[in-house]
């Protein structure tokens, strides 16, 4: 995406409610300028050929479907097409589901309930490499972690207190779905500042990417 029309990002939508596609679709088509809708599909299935097909950047997921479900489809598709941002569009609040849809390879993770101007955000710092989790998630995967602290092994000093005050304010809006570019102007840093920010961060977190960084964070309760 450096040029001309392919500066548009490129979305495909998967859902097996045809009320929901049309809904989203709707979304996009206020954005034309920046977004491209490209295709549906009803199902993974589908959206496994089409992803192969269409070339999209960023893929809207379903994960309760017919035939094969979100977290599935997902996997398959990311082995192949490891370049494309899926960002799970679902009403599963579950943290299994949440679990299985990161561990899947999914990017971001956002609510049906989601305002279209949110959703759009979500879209396009997706497709620019964040990770955006949205926060009635983010709380109830905290909220069944924090109680079950001793059963899942995370120790009281688990390494974190190795991030500095900066670098902790740096992965909180990772985890807001900001990229390089918005970080660097809320936090008022340069945009090396925050790439060298970024590298120490998934250092001492022992992660190799945003996604990876932000799940940690939650899981950790470093924020």
């Amino acid at each position: 995406m450096t040029d001309g029309k392919a500066l548009k990002i490129r979305v495909l939508i998967v859902d097996d409610s045809r009320l929901t596609r049309i809904s989203i679709k709707t979304t996009l088509k206020s954005v034309q300028e920046e977004i491209e809708f490209i295709g549906e599909a009803e199902d993974g299935s589908q959206a496994l050929e089409m992803a192969s097909s269409l070339n999209p950047h960023v893929i809207l997921m379903d994960i309760g479907m017919p035939i094969m479900d979100g977290v599935k489809a997902t996997q398959s598709i990311k082995s192949r097409h490891p370049e494309i941002k899926v960002v799970m569009l679902t009403s599963h609040e579950e943290e299994a589901d949440v679990l299985d849809a990161f561990s899947s390879g999914a990017n971001s993770y956002c609510l049906k309930e989601t305002p279209p101007e949110m959703l759009v955000h979500v879209i396009k710092s997706t497709a620019h490499g964040a990770c955006w989790i949205d926060p009635k998630i983010a709380r109830i995967v905290m909220n069944q972690l924090i109680p079950n602290q001793r059963q899942l092994n995370i120790p009281e000093n688990n390494g974190t207190s190795m991030l500095t005050e900066r670098e902790i304010d740096v992965l909180k809006l990772v985890t807001q779905g900001l990229n390089n570019a918005e970080i660097s102007d809320k936090l008022c840093i340069s945009m090396n500042t925050v790439k060298t920010h970024l590298k120490n961060i998934f250092q001492k977190l022992d992660v190799e990417d945003r996604t990876a960084a932000a799940l940690k964070a939650l899981k950790e309760r470093i924020i």
